[in-house]
């Protein structure tokens, strides 16, 4: 048996090499697209079809191969048949002649890689599907990109404003931006103040710095009490990524409402089944309480526990602290928030992080949707302008405010005048002050 290898930049053309050299009795032994040549880093690669070949001289023509049989009108027959069943029933004649097998061939070669092409674009546009950073990622760049171009056309439009201020009210812009106020909202603020008091009266500063606080209150938005006696059933979800302290938070509302009210039937019910230790935490603060703890593994045991606590006045739920882009985990959250209860979710955030990830992180939670906002970790804020200018931009409310790990004594409800003092405050380690005893928590 002879057995040789052919190249060619098409089916046909291999085909025709064989029957040159090998004759039609050849049997296709393999065949497969590679890539010749390469070049730097592959650039001037080549890709050609590649049909490895044999012929058994010492057999008569009638007699046919042992094993399956691979001539060339067979393997025709298999690239034109759509499944393995149709093959089986399309068998061709043993008298087709090589020609109109290679004239198959010419014709067959296109479609194939027509059809390779396709499934390569299909396969590319299901991935861009389940992953949509892929394609809004670059142009999230670009964004990014031209907004650092435009900040920096406006800031220097901003120095020229910034220069026509008055003294007293230039010192109030540049503490204002040293506390971490955005240029822009420090300006547009003091604009505002110098056009209400005038001229002449910028001079007064009491009244420039009473006016300016009640500005910057008129920037932002709180909720009031989301826990209080007088509402009726209030079924809360805490949500937000990992380490922002939505566990703890969690403690300090069901403490808050037993303190409040002892005979509120508070319920605590926690997804957060991927750390052993926020469950067991939890566990603790819900002894000392006096309130039942659920834990819901999966979605119908979510639905379950809601049910058999139909009659509860507080529902707290905690949720497993994702990052932003875990999709699997947010569609988790829009799945519930979506059923058949009214839940009022709040976004967990932690004061210290970056403002531009906390505008991220509240963009990528916007969709499940966000009703209002806690902010924790104050005591380790080192500035509160950059929390200032996501709440102004933003505009969604604020609920509460959380300083240290005291349950429930460091928290409090978030006021516009709370917020604007925490602007002027090197930390936030005095923000939270509460007589409330210390709850002692058993180890």
């Amino acid at each position: 048996m002879k057995l040789k290898r052919f190249e060619a930049l098409s089916l046909q053309e291999a085909l025709q090499a064989v029957k040159a050299e090998l004759g039609p009795e050849a049997v296709i032994v393999s065949s497969r697209r590679i890539q010749k040549g390469g070049g730097l880093f592959g650039l001037l690669s080549q890709s050609v079809i590649e049909v490895t070949a044999a012929v058994d001289r010492s057999s008569h023509k009638e007699e046919k191969p042992a094993g399956p049989d691979r001539s060339l009108q067979t393997l025709i027959a298999k690239r034109l048949a759509p499944n393995p069943p149709v093959l089986a029933q399309a068998k061709p004649k043993m008298d087709q002649s090589f020609s109109e097998a290679l004239h198959v061939a010419t014709v067959l070669d296109p479609v194939t890689q027509h059809l390779q092409e396709m499934r390569e674009e299909i396969k590319r546009l299901r991935e861009e599907q389940r992953d949509p950073e892929r394609v809004l990622g670059p142009l999230r760049q670009e964004l990014e990109g031209l907004r650092i171009v435009v900040g920096e056309v406006l800031g220097s439009q901003m120095s020229k404003r910034v220069e026509g201020l008055p003294g007293d009210v230039m010192e109030v812009y540049q503490s204002l931006v040293s506390h971490g106020v955005n240029p822009q909202v420090a300006h547009h603020l003091l604009r505002a103040v110098v056009e209400t008091l005038g001229t002449a009266g910028v001079g007064n500063h009491e009244a420039l710095k009473s006016l300016l606080w009640e500005r910057m209150e008129e920037a932002l938005a709180v909720s009031g009490p989301a826990v209080s006696r007088h509402y009726g059933q209030k079924i809360m979800m805490l949500v937000g990524p990992t380490g922002v302290g939505k566990t703890t938070t969690i403690a300090k509302l069901a403490g808050l409402a037993r303190q409040q009210d002892e005979h509120r039937r508070t319920v605590l019910i926690t997804l957060d089944t991927y750390r052993v230790a926020a469950v067991e935490q939890l566990r603790v603060f819900a002894k000392i309480l006096k309130i039942p703890l659920e834990v819901a593994v999966s979605h119908k045991d979510f639905v379950e526990c809601m049910k058999r606590h139909q009659e509860a006045d507080l529902i707290l739920i905690d949720t497993a602290g994702r990052s932003p882009k875990d999709q699997a985990g947010h569609d988790e959250l829009i799945a519930i928030t979506r059923g058949q209860f009214q839940l009022e979710t709040h976004l967990v955030l932690a004061a210290p992080m970056a403002e531009s990830v906390q505008m991220e992180t509240i963009r990528r939670y916007q969709s499940i949707p966000i009703h209002k906002l806690i902010i924790t970790k104050l005591d380790e804020m080192p500035t509160g302008g950059s929390l200032y200018n996501v709440l102004s931009q933003t505009g969604l409310p604020v609920s509460y405010l959380s300083a240290g790990q005291r349950v429930p004594e460091d928290l409090e409800m978030a006021t516009r005048q709370r917020l604007v003092k925490l602007v002027w405050e090197h930390s936030g380690s005095q923000v939270i002050q509460d007589s409330v005893p210390v709850m002692e928590v058993a180890h």
